[in-house]
Parts: structure tokens; sequence; C-alpha cells
């Protein structure tokens, strides 16, 4: 499921992450290009989290951006 929503929104999806996790860089987002495991590993790398807190941070942010979707339609 997340891993949809990453892929079918990702231009819209990409510029709410500068906004949620402002270290990352534009190479960082071109590296994730819409796929859950790349963000999970970016935010490793740049904010230090372990892998369930970052797999948690993920979760929580695509449901979020699910949701305010919904309610934009």
């Amino acid at each position: 499921m997340i891993q949809d929503v990453l892929k079918a929104k990702w231009k819209h999806f990409r510029k709410e992450l500068r906004y949620q996790w402002s270290l990352l860089t534009s190479d960082d987002i071109d590296h994730i290009d819409g796929k859950r495991d790349n963000l999970v590993t970016v935010l490793e790398r740049r904010y230090g989290f372990a892998r369930g807190r970052a797999e948690k941070e993920v979760e929580t942010f695509v449901n979020d951006f699910e949701d305010k979707l919904r309610r934009a339609s």
C-alpha cells in the first residue's frame, strides 16, 4: 500500500518530503525515486534514525499524506 502511494503520487510527495525532513538534499530525493526502502535508508543516513524508527516515520508520513489527498478530493 505505502509503495503504491509513493509511486502513484511521487511528484506531489517529493515536495512534501522537503517540508517534513529539511535535511534531505535534492540528490537524496532523486535517489528515493518513489521507493519506500530508499526513503527509509536515506532517513537512517541523514537523521541517524534506527531502521525501525525510520520505517515508522515513513509509515506515519505516508498515511498523513494519503489523508491530506483524500480531503483535497
